[in-house]
């Protein structure tokens, strides 16, 4: 989880202009999520009560941004253009789930990225459907 907090924060602090600004907070909320889920799981008894408030909120920050115009507004983009680009995304996702799956000794990390390799793979079945 550290070096996620790391990459998110240096996102966050060469962010510049809105698009930018809006896409690493909001990742950085997804980071914050994630953190505060799997201290959620781990932490002691006595924070309970303290990371499931911490939890609540941290979702409920990621949907109000969501709501944002700037952040939903497709741009010039024609749906299927849209489509299209979000297909790319996915093989370049994929490829780079391919490459850590091969980078990793744990077979529970290697199993993690490559069924998210075969959720990515469906995604781009559908997207190409409609692009």
């Amino acid at each position: 989880m550290e070096d996620h907090i790391r990459f998110v924060s240096s996102q966050l602090r060469n962010a510049d202009n809105l698009a930018a600004l809006l896409t690493a907070a909001f990742y950085g909320l997804e980071t914050i999520e994630r953190a505060t889920s799997l201290l959620n799981e781990s932490a002691p008894p006595h924070w309970r009560e303290a990371c499931d408030a911490a939890l609540a909120e941290a979702v409920n920050a990621w949907w109000a941004l969501s709501e944002a115009p700037a952040w939903v507004d497709p741009g010039t983009a024609s749906p299927s253009e849209l489509a299209a680009r979000t297909a790319e995304l996915v093989l370049l996702v994929s490829e780079t789930l391919l490459k850590a799956a091969n980078k990793s000794s744990r077979s529970a990390d290697q199993v993690a990225c490559l069924k998210a390799v075969g959720h990515a793979g469906r995604v781009h079945a559908a997207l190409k459907g409609v692009a």
